[in-house]
């Protein structure tokens, strides 16, 4: 197995938050690209362009002087604005690392900030590295930045900055996101919507042999509606994301727990449980969820939870007195539709639709209500077991 695996996926999975932060912090006009002219490269609206390489590690500085990634990437800068394919004097040279190591030639181009700095660093690394030779992995592209093309080295290392960031690239990424006002609790949920829609667009473009490119103003649109839903405090379905999977639904159908004992008792099928289950647990994620990221609480619940119980308790008197031919199962089968069909908001907006049957299955389940018309001598909690 190659022991290099994980840090090269890293190192490709981290393009999509470097590409998210640079949208982030750019302007209309601008274009953000994967793998053209480098791992991601900014294009402004005025000519200029920053080109970014990023470099990961699981366990270890990927910048030591002596590594292919340093070199490797020095020499592609050079060798794309010796092509025509850059300009030196429009470009800033960005090398992303996550992973931070002893101080080395990497930190000292950083620094420079002279041409008197610049020819000093170069200096230095041949003196560092005056002993490598035809046969080092690295001299192809040494021997090309150092010493054939000393003077532009000398040019890219004053336009050189080095970033160091940490874990998988989304720090910055939630930086920028704090400094746009989004509290805290959101921003997770955030993230995860705004690199999944990048991600999609990047893989559908290369899937289409198209440039893997992003317009800026492409972008602005998509996080103005997730700004607008967030700071409308939106009830977001975070199911979509942390659906129940089959393992969790199985189980509550071997465990049986009494909201699942109630719909028994009035002959639901095996499809109606098993969505009653997905209901079950989707409502359950989202309030937990709605409540900790403080979109709702605790007495916005509550206040839900007792509109659900006085509209059950209302039609539960009315099917009494309407259906009277109708068995007690049947009654109880009408009863849960209609409950499950309810329209109900909260805080005025309209929630996911597993909501309102899922948080009825939530109370059945205490029990506070239940579809059977004996069902307060069948499910009380010191009778069912």
């Amino acid at each position: 197995m190659n022991s290099n695996a994980p840090g090269s996926f890293l190192g490709y999975s981290m393009q999509v938050p470097r590409a998210l932060f640079h949208l982030l912090t750019g302007s209309p006009g601008d274009i953000v690209c994967v793998e053209i002219l480098g791992d991601v490269t900014s294009l402004s609206s005025d000519d200029h362009t920053i080109s970014e390489e990023d470099k990961a590690s699981t366990d270890s500085n990927p910048l030591t002087d002596r590594s292919i990634n340093l070199w490797k990437t020095f020499y592609n800068w050079i060798n794309a604005v010796n092509s025509g394919e850059m300009d030196i004097q429009k470009t800033i040279f960005i090398l992303y690392t996550n992973k931070a190591g002893r101080p080395g030639l990497v930190n000292h181009f950083d620094s420079a900030v002279t041409k008197e700095d610049a020819q000093k660093v170069i200096t230095e690394a041949k003196q560092r590295l005056k002993d490598i030779n035809h046969d080092h992995v690295i001299w192809s592209y040494y021997d090309y930045v150092v010493n054939k093309n000393e003077i532009l080295l000398s040019e890219v290392i004053l336009k050189f900055e080095l970033q160091i960031g940490s874990g998988a690239g989304y720090d910055e990424v939630e930086q920028e996101l704090v400094r746009k006002n989004i509290y805290p609790k959101q921003i997770p949920h955030l993230i995860n919507n705004l690199a999944g829609w990048l991600q999609i667009e990047l893989t559908e473009r290369i899937a289409a042999r198209k440039p893997a490119r992003i317009e800026w103003d492409d972008f602005d649109r998509q996080i103005k509606v997730l700004f607008h839903r967030i700071r409308c405090l939106e009830l977001i379905d975070f199911t979509l994301r942390e659906a129940p999977d089959k393992d969790e639904i199985q189980q509550q159908v071997k465990v049986k727990p009494r909201y699942l004992k109630q719909l028994d008792a009035i002959n639901l099928d095996s499809d109606d449980i098993i969505k009653a289950v997905s209901d079950f647990l989707r409502a359950k994620v989202n309030r937990d969820k709605w409540i900790e990221n403080e979109i709702i609480d605790e007495n916005v619940a509550r206040e839900f939870q007792e509109k659900l119980v006085s509209f059950w308790a209302n039609q539960k008197k009315r099917i009494e007195i309407t259906q009277k031919k109708l068995n007690d199962e049947d009654r109880g089968h009408l009863l849960f539709l209609e409950c499950s069909d309810r329209q109900e908001t909260i805080r005025d907006m309209n929630p996911p639709v597993s909501t309102i049957p899922g948080t009825y299955h939530a109370l059945a389940d205490e029990p506070v209500l239940g579809w059977h018309r004996n069902w307060e001598n069948l499910f009380q909690k010191n009778k069912d077991s």
